[in-house]
């Protein structure tokens, strides 16, 4: 056993030794490795050239239609009702004037009848007055000259007298003549006085018995309820043959000619419209601070589209007429009021239902047009714009968006008119790879269309 184990060893040196020739031999004897030149990677994307267009800014905001006018219908006078309109009941639709209650007016028909005669008798007597005062002039002109003559022919009798051609009893005859005139005259003159006196009060009675029968009569005519506009009755709160106090309700209505949306829209929001109107800051500036006119907004380039918020067909086409006067504390928000005219001329049953009271609805205001570059709004990952460079390699652009208007977003600077901005998706997105780029005119027609009917009101 111990001879076999020497001749293993003396065999081992061998057995390394042909192994490395065999090493040697299959190195030697391996095919030469050939490099081959990588190819660079080329992602296939389709672009658009960025073009500045011609837009109307438009914002979103919310709120709830109310009528512009709301008419508490109170009693201006006492009485029992004899008519109610057959029709007049919560939700009926009346034309203007029309006549809807009458209360009892024989009471104020006996009135007015009692006041024109207090102003006819005041008037029969400020004619008598009127007469008199003018009989009493022409009496004193008589009288004066009456005694002017007595004076005369007294003075001649005291010259006679004074001569002894006339007797004393003569004298002091004409003397009681002229005594009689001068109290005449002192008569007419007093009577003069107070004739005066006597017509301003005749005509203080005549004022007061005219105002008494314009108080009448307008009473007489407040026992008929008219409309005073084209209403809708919300409330009724009175019955036929039914006593009614004066300040009693009878009826709530509200105007079918126009309605109102207080539209909520943050504040950031109107600064995208406002930058529009940097040339007519003074106007603006004068005319929130004395003459603030329901044109104005209109006149500056504003425009208002309305829609139901759960219904995209429904449309009416508005006005912006003012802001409102405070900013809501709980969404800090700042209203705009919203007008739509004749909504009820405009319904399409089973398409365009009328605006009711309480309605809740979506305003966009669209600004005047400025210059801006559109982009589809698929065109954003996350806030960055996939750019074609030189050599149609990728550049990252992280631009922030001036408006988000549907499905196209709005850049006033950042971009060049004729860059090219990948539309389609790319994955994965390596700044500097290279693109094989095609030209979608789908998506180019898209703008050039969205951005006409944007130019509408």
């Amino acid at each position: 056993m111990h001879s076999a184990w020497l001749v293993q060893l003396r065999i081992l040196p061998i057995i390394i030794v042909v192994c490395f020739f065999i090493a040697v031999i299959i190195v030697k004897n391996r095919p030469s490795i050939e490099h081959e030149d990588s190819k660079e990677f080329i992602s296939a994307a389709q672009f658009i050239k960025v073009k500045q267009y011609s837009v109307k800014p438009a914002i979103k905001g919310f709120g709830e239609v109310r009528p512009d006018i709301l008419f508490e219908a109170k009693a201006e006078v006492s009485g029992k009702i004899v008519f109610l309109h057959p029709q007049l009941k919560e939700g009926a639709v009346f034309p203007k004037e029309t006549v809807v209650i009458r209360i009892e007016e024989d009471d104020y028909q006996s009135s007015l009848q009692q006041a024109q005669a207090d102003s006819n008798y005041s008037i029969a007597k400020l004619n008598e007055i009127k007469v008199t005062l003018n009989n009493t002039r022409v009496d004193l002109n008589l009288a004066k000259s009456k005694l002017q003559l007595a004076e005369k022919e007294f003075n001649r009798i005291k010259e006679l007298l004074r001569k002894n051609l006339a007797s004393q009893s003569d004298a002091d005859i004409k003397q009681s003549e002229v005594i009689k005139l001068q109290q005449e005259v002192q008569t007419l003159n007093t009577r003069l006085k107070t004739l005066p006196e006597q017509q301003r009060s005749l005509e203080a009675s005549l004022t007061s018995a005219q105002a008494a029968t314009l108080s009448q009569q307008r009473n007489l005519e407040r026992t008929i309820i008219r409309l005073p506009f084209n209403a809708r009755i919300s409330h009724l709160n009175v019955e036929n043959n039914q006593y009614i106090t004066q300040g009693s309700l009878l009826f709530n209505a509200q105007t079918t000619d126009k309605v109102l949306i207080n539209a909520q829209f943050p504040l950031m929001k109107l600064r995208i419209l406002g930058k529009g109107l940097q040339e007519e800051q003074s106007l603006i500036r004068q005319a929130f601070q004395r003459d603030f006119s329901n044109d104005l907004l209109s006149d500056l380039g504003l425009s208002a589209t309305v829609k139901l918020s759960e219904d995209l067909d429904a449309r009416w086409r508005g006005k912006v007429e003012r802001f409102n006067s405070s900013i809501d504390l709980k969404t800090r928000t700042i209203g705009l009021m919203v007008s739509v005219d004749q909504p009820n001329a405009q319904i399409v049953p089973g398409r365009k239902p009328p605006l009711f009271d309480g309605m809740y609805v979506e305003a966009t205001i669209k600004g005047k047009a400025r210059p801006f570059y559109v982009v589809p709004r698929r065109a954003m990952h996350e806030g960055e714009l996939f750019i074609v460079t030189q050599g149609n390699k990728l550049e990252r652009r992280k631009l922030k968006p001036d408006l988000i208007q549907g499905e196209m977003v709005l850049f006033e600077d950042g971009l060049e008119a004729g860059e090219k901005v990948i539309v389609s998706d790319l994955f994965p997105a390596i700044p500097g790879m290279k693109l094989s780029l095609t030209e979608e005119s789908a998506d180019q027609q898209a703008i050039i269309d969205w951005v006409k009917q944007e130019a509408k009101p």
